[in-house]
């Protein structure tokens, strides 16, 4: 489909729209010719005498023709069934049925008779999802926790990297932040998204300045993805939505409107994340010279939070990783003192305690400065009723972990992002060596554009490289564990062409099933030792 003059595929370039059914008379044309698979789930649905266990178990053994029903999804309110269905075309419906004449409390696009039964069609995008979510089966949608130990897990790779999210948490119990990205790094608006290239860039410390929306996901669009795979598998898990990292680069009028805009993009998340780490200023004498202008900042968009959400509760948190250097005990009390004291709720601050990036922890301190400091932060954030937050929490060795869950007495958060994508990666490098060197290369490139634009770690990256090349000779092959691919191969998912279109995005989406049940096997088996190396979820 052509959107903005843009050439898309929905089917394989998820959490870009804010819908599943982008096509709706086309949705509509295929049920309608879909009368034996519809059928046989009417018949399904009287065997089982609506008995939601027996439902599943028929529908999951009944053949179908052209239609997917997941059985999973499947849901009885008040007589009313409702079921997530895949179309031919990968668009996805809801379809809901009861004996008589009412309708759901959804958006409905068309309906469907099918003897006593009737069956109303309703679109899954976000509109449609929040209904569902708040009238219907609120257990499968995105939900508050407030100052609740748990993960924030980063999902770059979207519709592919859920499923192992999913069974991990599963498996663990609790909650934890599954719909996760950085507001205006990995994400952007939908309308930035559906657009030629911007030029403009945001900073990663300790990389550089990368393309606004890196993933290609747009922040709506990554909301509905997110929450139709949970309702697609009837995850019933606590689970949240976090727009992490929203830039506040100013306390100007147009600073603050372009994070407030960011906001009302995603309105519908249930966690904040405020990044005003350009208003720090480190150079000045006293806490108050150095956060006072963040704190302001934080202060307007929490009032922004609070007036979309409306009735509706949400976690908050500031963070304070991206500072120059270490948060000391003044800074952070200053921070949560201030933002009390102005009726901020703040669940989760986030300190810069010395972590990096795809490094292990490394200070002249050791663990054992790095548990005193962590100890005096967390003890201090819990006297606010807040919870400490590690960002940049992949790589680190088991040692780094458990020593900060012992500083914090097992009560604190942890971020990771950057790392379920790189699992891809090596499991392709295991799977389909091809596929990881049109990656590799690819990267290989970029970290050469940088090295040529005078940056440092690309040199050094480029340099190890060189050495690995001569001393493996013929056995040379492309390695998903480069330093220079684990720093710089995060942008080919979504990078665009002169018009705007996506020029390898299709690439990753579907996976062939083989790499998609390893990659699966492998997240879950990184979260939940993750988890356990935090003690996290008993």
């Amino acid at each position: 489909m052509i959107i903005n003059g843009i050439e898309l595929d929905p089917a394989r370039c998820p959490a870009v729209l804010d819908t599943l059914t982008w096509d709706a008379d086309a949705a509509v044309q295929a049920l309608s010719e879909a009368r034996q698979d519809l059928e046989s789930l009417q018949a399904a649905a009287l065997g089982s005498g609506m008995d939601p266990e027996r439902f599943k178990q028929r529908v999951r053994e009944m053949p179908t023709r052209s239609l997917t029903f997941f059985p999973d999804s499947l849901v009885i309110r008040d007589t009313r069934a409702y079921l997530m269905v895949g179309l031919p075309d990968a668009q996805r419906v809801l379809l809901s049925a009861t004996i008589g004449r009412s309708l759901p409390p959804l958006p409905v696009i068309a309906e469907l008779s099918a003897g006593l039964a009737r069956a109303a069609v309703s679109p899954v995008d976000a509109e449609s999802l929040q209904a569902f979510t708040r009238n219907v089966a609120p257990e499968m949608g995105p939900r508050p926790a407030g100052a609740v130990p748990r993960l924030g897990i980063g999902c770059r790779q979207t519709v592919t990297v859920w499923p192992g999210i999913f069974q991990a948490l599963e498996r663990l119990g609790g909650c934890a932040e599954v719909i996760q990205n950085s507001a205006f790094r990995e994400l952007a608006p939908k309308d930035f998204i559906l657009a030629p290239p911007s030029g403009e860039a945001a900073f990663l410390p300790g990389h550089g300045s990368v393309s606004v929306g890196h993933t290609g996901s747009s922040i709506e669009g990554l909301w509905v993805a997110g929450v139709a795979a949970a309702v697609e598998r009837g995850f019933r898990g606590h689970y949240g939505a976090d727009l992490d990292h929203i830039p506040v680069r100013g306390l100007d009028e147009e600073s603050l409107q372009n994070a407030k805009h960011l906001v009302e993009c995603g309105r519908r998340y249930t966690f904040f994340t405020v990044d005003a780490s350009p208003l720090f200023h480190p150079e000045a004498a006293d806490p108050a010279g150095r956060f006072g202008d963040a704190v302001e900042a934080a202060v307007a968009l929490y009032e922004h939070i609070a007036s979309v959400k409306g009735s509706e509760e949400f976690d908050f948190e500031f963070s304070m990783d991206e500072g120059p250097s270490l948060t000391t005990p003044e800074e952070q009390e200053f921070v949560l003192e201030s933002l009390t004291r102005r009726g901020v709720k703040v669940a989760f601050v986030a300190p810069n305690v010395g972590f990096e990036k795809r490094r292990d922890y490394r200070l002249p301190d050791g663990l054992e400065g790095l548990e005193e400091r962590v100890r005096r932060l967390a003890e201090q954030a819990e006297d606010y009723g807040a919870l400490l937050d590690f960002h940049s929490g992949s790589d680190k060795s088991p040692a780094t972990y458990q020593t900060i869950s012992r500083a914090c007495g097992g009560k604190l958060k942890l971020k990771v992002s950057g790392i379920l994508q790189l699992i891809l990666a090596e499991v392709m490098e295991d799977l389909a060596p091809e596929m990881l060197r049109e990656w590799w290369e690819w990267t290989l490139e970029t970290a050469r554009q940088e090295e040529r634009q005078g940056s440092d770690v690309a040199r050094q990256y480029l340099a190890e490289l060189d050495e690995r090349r001569r001393r493996e000779s013929d056995a040379f092959l492309p390695s998903a564990r480069d330093a220079f691919f684990r720093d710089f191969s995060f942008a080919m998912v979504g990078a665009k062409d002169a018009t705007g279109a996506f020029l390898h995005r299709s690439r990753f989406y579907p996976l062939p099933p083989a790499i998609q049940d390893e990659y699966t096997r492998r997240v879950v088996s990184y979260v939940t030792q993750l988890a356990e190396d935090l003690g996290l979820y008993g």
